[in-house]
C-alpha cells in the first residue's frame, strides 16, 4: 500500500494513515465487479470509485443525537470521473468540503447527496481523499434510524447509538452505500465528555484526554468492512473484558463488553456474557476460525429492542442466549462474508438464524434445538406466499428485506434442509467452511452458495434453489397408507401453499412402529406431486410418522386406510396450556391419543364430541404426535408445545 497524507492545512487533526506497522495479515478486500449483481444506489456515480478507507471523527453526547466533526474518504477511481458523489443526509449541515487538501469553493448538498466537480477530472486508478466537515442530528425515528438516542427503561441509562443497516449510514457519516465496496480499513475517533465511554469497530488504539473535560476514543480496524457495519455507541459504560482461545487460533481473543455502569448489571448478566466464549469456540470449529481474532469481539449495550452485528463489536439490548448467538454468527455471515445485494439477505440473516439453532444443538440440548426449529417452521409457514430471495420490486423495502418469516426463519430452515439432503454432517460443515474461506472479506449471493454446495457435494442442487430459495411458500403433504400381506403401501400427494410453486422435491424419512413394538426408519425421495411408495414389510404396522425429526418445512396429514368422515383441526398450533381438537365431520366415537416422538403415550381419551380439549400445562416444550382413531381408520398430525 501507499502512504498518503493530507496537506498541512488540515494535518493538525487526526488523519488517515495508509501504511502502518502491524502484524495483521489482512487479505485486503477482494476485487469485485460492482455491476455483477443488482445494486440499488441513489446515483450511479457512486459506482465510479472504490473506497479503501473511512476516517470518521465526531463529537458525540449521550443526551441527544447531535454530532459534529468530519469524515475522510480515501478511494480509487475505477474510471475517469468528472463529478464526485457521496452520501449524507440533507438534514445534516455541511460546513466545508476538502478535495486533495484544498477547500472547495463550490459543492451541492441535496437529496441526501454531496456533489462537486474537481478542477480537473479524476483519472482512472487515481487515488484521492475527500474530507467533509458537517454537523446536525440525523435521527429520523423508528428502528431503521441511522443514529438514535434512547434511555434503557429497565436500567435508566441513556445511550446514543447507530444502526446503519440497510440504508442509514448516511444519517451519521459521509459514505458510499454499496454492499460490494468494502473499505479496507477504518479509523473512528469519538470525542465525549469525561465519565462517558465510546465503543466502535476494531481495536481501541488510545484514549486521549482533551481540554474541557473531554476524552477522545480512537478505534481502528484493518479488516475489510461494509459501510453499514461501522458504528458508534456512547453511554455511561463500564468495560467488562474477558479472553478466550480456540485451539486452532494461536493467540487469545479479546471479548470486550461495554455494559451499563450501574449497580447490579454485571452481577446479573455475567454468566450470560461469559457464554460468548463458548459460542466463539463452537463457531470457530464448525464455520472457520473467528475471522477478526487479531482485533476483538465485543458488545455495546443499547436499548434498541434487539441487536446489530457491527463488525467486531455488536450492539444489543440484552444478553439473551439466542440474540448473542445470532449476532455472533453474523461475524462470519454478514460481516466477513456479506450479502452481495439486499435481495440475497439470506446470506446474512438465514445463516445467523441457523447459528441460533446450532448453539442450541451443541451448547444446550437436542430438545431445545428441536423446539427452536419447530417454532422456526411455524414462523415460516405463517407466510404462505413469498420467497427467501427478495424480488426486485421489494429490493429496497426494509420490512420485506428483514421479514422474520422469510429471511430469518425460512432462511434457517433452508440450511437445515440442505444439511438433511446431504445426510452427512461432516460434509455439511465442510460446505460452510469452504464457502466462508472462498468469500472471506468479500460478498456473496445465494447462487454463490449453491455453486459451492454443488462443488463440495458433487451433485447439482439447482432444483433445491429453484423451489426452496426462489420458489414461494411450502408444501403440504397427504399420506395415506395401508398394508397387504407382505408390503406397506403409502400414497403421497402434495400441494403448494402458493400457486407460484406447486411442487417441492425433498427427501423424506418415515418412522414405522410395528405391533411388536419395534421401530424402523426408511428414507425415500419425493420427486413427484403424486406418487406411490411400496416396500416389503410383513409385520403389522401400528403407526407411520413422516419426517419424525422435523427436518422438512412442511405440513402433513397421515391417514390410515381411507378417511370417510373428514379431517380435524388443532388450535392453537403451537399450543400452550390447552389443546383444542375440532372435527369437521361433526360428532362421532373416536379415540384421541397424544404421544411424544418416542411413542410414549401422554394422554389418551375417548370422546364422541365434535370439539375435544386436552389440558397440557404440564407438558414440556417440543414436538408431539396427535392420533385420532375412528373405527378402522386413523390419522395423525405433528403438533408443537411452546
Amino acid at each position: 500500500m501507499k502512504r498518503y497524507f493530507l496537506p498541512a492545512i488540515i494535518a493538525l487533526l487526526p488523519i488517515l494513515c495508509l501504511a502502518e506497522t502491524t502484524d495483521l495479515d489482512c487479505s485486503g478486500h477482494r476485487a469485485f465487479n460492482l455491476k455483477s449483481v443488482p445494486t440499488h444506489v441513489q446515483d450511479s456515480a457512486l459506482l465510479k470509485y472504490d473506497v479503501s478507507h473511512y476516517g470518521i471523527s465526531l463529537n458525540v453526547t449521550d443526551s441527544n443525537t447531535y454530532i459534529s466533526g468530519f469524515t475522510d474518504i480515501q478511494a480509487t477511481a475505477l474510471e475517469q470521473i468528472q463529478e464526485l458523489v457521496f452520501e449524507l443526509k440533507s438534514v445534516m449541515e455541511v460546513d466545508s468540503v476538502f478535495f486533495g487538501g484544498q477547500k472547495l469553493s463550490s459543492f451541492t448538498h441535496e437529496h441526501d447527496l454531496i456533489k462537486f466537480s474537481p478542477a480537473s477530472p479524476v483519472l482512472m486508478d487515481d487515488l484521492f481523499v475527500v474530507r467533509v466537515y458537517y454537523n446536525g442530528s440525523g435521527e429520523k425515528g423508528g428502528f431503521f434510524s441511522g443514529i438514535s438516542n434512547k434511555t434503557d427503561s429497565q436500567w435508566g441509562t441513556r445511550v446514543t447509538y447507530t444502526l446503519s443497516e440497510p440504508f442509514a449510514a448516511r444519517d451519521w457519516f459521509v459514505c458510499k452505500q454499496v454492499l460490494n465496496d468494502k473499505a479496507d480499513s477504518a479509523d473512528v475517533w469519538l470525542t465525549v465528555a469525561e465519565g462517558l465511554m465510546a465503543g466502535s469497530n476494531g481495536k481501541l488504539v488510545e484514549i486521549d484526554s482533551l481540554d474541557e473535560n473531554e476524552l477522545r476514543f480512537h478505534w481502528k480496524t484493518l479488516y475489510p468492512t461494509a459501510y453499514y457495519l461501522l458504528s458508534l455507541s456512547v453511554s455511561n459504560y463500564q468495560d467488562y473484558s474477558i479472553y478466550t482461545k480456540p485451539a486452532s487460533i494461536k493467540d487469545s481473543i479479546l471479548i470486550q463488553n461495554y455494559i451499563y455502569n450501574v449497580p447490579g448489571y454485571l452481577e446479573q448478566n455475567k454468566d450470560d456474557i461469559d457464554e460468548t466464549a463458548d459460542m466463539i469456540h463452537l463457531y470457530s470449529d464448525i464455520f472457520s476460525d473467528y475471522p477478526f481474532w487479531k482485533e476483538k469481539y465485543g458488545h455495546c449495550l443499547a436499548p434498541m429492542g434487539g441487536g446489530m452485528e457491527h463488525q467486531t463489536m455488536t450492539s444489543l439490548s440484552s444478553f439473551r442466549f439466542n440474540l448473542v448467538a445470532h449476532e455472533l454468527t453474523h461475524q462470519w455471515y454478514g460481516d466477513n462474508v456479506t450479502c452481495a445485494s439486499w435481495q440475497d439477505i439470506w446470506i446474512n440473516e438465514g445463516f445467523a438464524s441457523y447459528g441460533e439453532y446450532l448453539a442450541q444443538e451443541y451448547l444446550k440440548s437436542r430438545q431445545e434445538a428441536d423446539m427452536w426449529m419447530a417454532n422456526a417452521h411455524e414462523w415460516a409457514m405463517s407466510e404462505p406466499e413469498g420467497s427467501v430471495y427478495i424480488p426486485e420490486e421489494d429490493a429496497t423495502n426494509e420490512f420485506r428485506i428483514f421479514s422474520m418469516a422469510m429471511s430469518y426463519k425460512k432462511g434457517a430452515s433452508l440450511l437445515h434442509m440442505i444439511r438433511y439432503e446431504l445426510n452427512d454432517d461432516n460434509l455439511f460443515f465442510d460446505l460452510l467452511r469452504t464457502f466462508t474461506e472462498q468469500f472471506s472479506d468479500s460478498v456473496a449471493t445465494g447462487d454463490d452458495f449453491r455453486n459451492v454446495l454443488n462443488e463440495v457435494s458433487g451433485s447439482d442442487y439447482g432444483w433445491f434453489f429453484d423451489q426452496w430459495y426462489y420458489g414461494q411458500g411450502f408444501p403440504s403433504f397427504n399420506y395415506t397408507w395401508w398394508q397387504t400381506s407382505d408390503s406397506l403401501i403409502i400414497d403421497v400427494s402434495q400441494t403448494g401453499s402458493s400457486v407460484e410453486t406447486p411442487f417441492f422435491r425433498t427427501s423424506m424419512d418415515f418412522s414405522i412402529e410395528s405391533e411388536s413394538g419395534s421401530d424402523s426408519v426408511f428414507r425415500t425421495i419425493i420427486d413427484k406431486p403424486s406418487m406411490r411408495i411400496s416396500m416389503p414389510f410383513r409385520e403389522a404396522v401400528v403407526s407411520l410418522v413422516p419426517d419424525p425429526e422435523n427436518w422438512v418445512l412442511d405440513r402433513s396429514l397421515v391417514v390410515r386406510k381411507v378417511i370417510t368422515n373428514g379431517h380435524f383441526s388443532v388450535n392453537p398450533n403451537p399450543f400452550g396450556d390447552e389443546l383444542n381438537i375440532v372435527f369437521q365431520s361433526g360428532a362421532g366415537e373416536r379415540v384421541i391419543t397424544l404421544s411424544d416422538l418416542s411413542g410414549k403415550i401422554i394422554n389418551k381419551i375417548q370422546s364422541s364430541s365434535q370439539k375435544v380439549t386436552m389440558y397440557t400445562q404440564n407438558l414440556v416444550q417440543g414436538l408431539y404426535l396427535l392420533q385420532v382413531e375412528d373405527g378402522k381408520e386413523a390419522y395423525t398430525a405433528k403438533i408443537v408445545k411452546q
